[in-house]
């Protein structure tokens, strides 16, 4: 029998129950959000009977995605991420419909890759290891794209960082049990950014990584943050390995509203939430059937430009190499080669030898470095796993 008596609470007091409640909701470090875990009510077991698919809390239940049943809420599902609204199935999303159509005129696989990034979002996932970067001129439509994301995921669910502040002491202690970072303006100035870069690749990646926060001890975890980037041009990213290019989902924007503002735009899109909830879900269904989330065609250009402009060595060897086991090159050919193409498309760093190798390096992984000799018995320097492609002729003035 439960004995009640009057308690005087003192800070110890409220202290020593909080640090005793701690411990019995206590997970393992092996358990991430969202999961379905097993409840210390043993008459009501948490898993009884419940698939372990993609779960999107709302507010009148938890929606399963495989079959869009609606279950009941309940201490058993550990998630971090819940939408301010109730799951209607009927909802529809007339004027958001129409507001995409003029933003993307004939380009569907660009409406279509930011409907599976707004259902990824909803899922908690983070496998995908992708980052939005939508561009666009000014009042093209990417804030409200991002107004009417955060209206979906909940407001005290987004951190709203700048992409120069990843790169500081404190800068990531806003992303800590966020699933969602919006950077507007995103741009970086011509100093050394690998900091950013680094941490960019380690929260899309989902790495574990040490946060230092003011005046409280380091918190050490995976983060649940989805990066989206916001941008008027293309952000230069230093990269020498080209790898940060090809986290990014990019989506391009060429119609600009500025001067025809709709300043009503944003409340009668919000309106339409639960309708945007089944779009984003039909995006999240599609996802799940394909695997990936897809990147559209009149964004690939823009990714493969990023990729050059933060490592033109990856550039060069697209145009100039080929690579594979079989191909060798002397060091000192393709090292004039680098420099004539380099001088011939502006790249500033040409850099020395040794930096040119280590970049090779870091663009061909199975390239390594020999010494065979030549008809003659000297040694020559030579990489393994590229060579250069025969020059075009130029053809003669007319």
């Amino acid at each position: 029998n439960t004995e009640i008596r009057d308690w005087a609470p003192t800070k110890q007091k409220i202290s020593n129950l909080l640090d005793a409640l701690g411990a019995i909701v206590l997970l393992p470090t092996d358990v991430d959000a969202p999961a379905w875990i097993t409840t210390t009510d043993t008459d009501q077991p948490a898993t009884t009977g419940v698939d372990c698919g993609p779960i999107v809390a709302c507010q009148n239940g938890l929606l399963r995605i495989r079959d869009r049943a609606l279950l009941p809420h309940g201490p058993g599902f550990f998630n971090l991420v819940s939408v301010p609204f109730a799951y209607d199935p009927d909802a529809t999303a007339p004027a958001w419909d129409g507001f995409l159509a003029q933003i993307w005129p004939g380009d569907l696989d660009a409406i279509r890759a930011l409907q599976e990034w707004f259902g990824y979002v909803l899922s908690g996932r983070t496998d995908q290891q992708k980052i939005l970067l939508i561009v666009g001129p000014s009042r093209s439509g990417k804030g409200t794209i991002a107004r009417v994301l955060k209206e979906l995921v909940g407001r005290d669910n987004l951190a709203g960082p700048t992409l120069a502040g990843l790169g500081t002491n404190f800068g990531l202690s806003t992303l800590i049990g966020k699933p969602l970072a919006v950077i507007s303006d995103a741009r970086l100035s011509g100093n050394d950014n690998s900091q950013v870069v680094e941490r960019l690749l380690t929260i899309s990646g989902e790495d574990t990584i040490d946060i230092d926060r003011k005046y409280r001890e380091p918190w050490t975890g995976k983060l649940p943050t989805r990066l989206m980037l916001l941008s008027n041009e293309l952000p230069y990213f230093g990269d020498s390995s080209g790898v940060i290019a090809k986290r990014f989902i990019v989506l391009n924007m060429t119609v600009s509203w500025l001067g025809k503002e709709d300043p009503t735009l944003t409340d009668r899109l919000t309106t339409e939430m639960p309708g945007i909830l089944n779009w984003a879900l039909e995006g999240l269904a599609r996802l799940e059937c394909t695997g990936r989330i897809s990147q559209p065609a009149s964004s690939r250009e823009a990714v493969t430009t990023m990729q050059d402009t933060a490592s033109p060595t990856s550039a060069f060897v697209r145009e100039r190499c080929t690579t594979g086991p079989v191909h060798s090159v002397p060091v000192d050919a393709l090292w004039a080669a680098w420099r004539e193409w380099a001088e011939d498309n502006g790249v500033r760093a040409i850099g020395t030898k040794q930096v040119f190798g280590r970049n090779l390096l870091s663009v061909v992984p199975q390239l390594n470095r020999t010494r065979p000799r030549d008809p003659y018995g000297r040694q020559v320097a030579t990489y393994n796993g590229i060579t250069l492609n025969p020059c075009e002729p130029h053809s003669p003035e007319s």
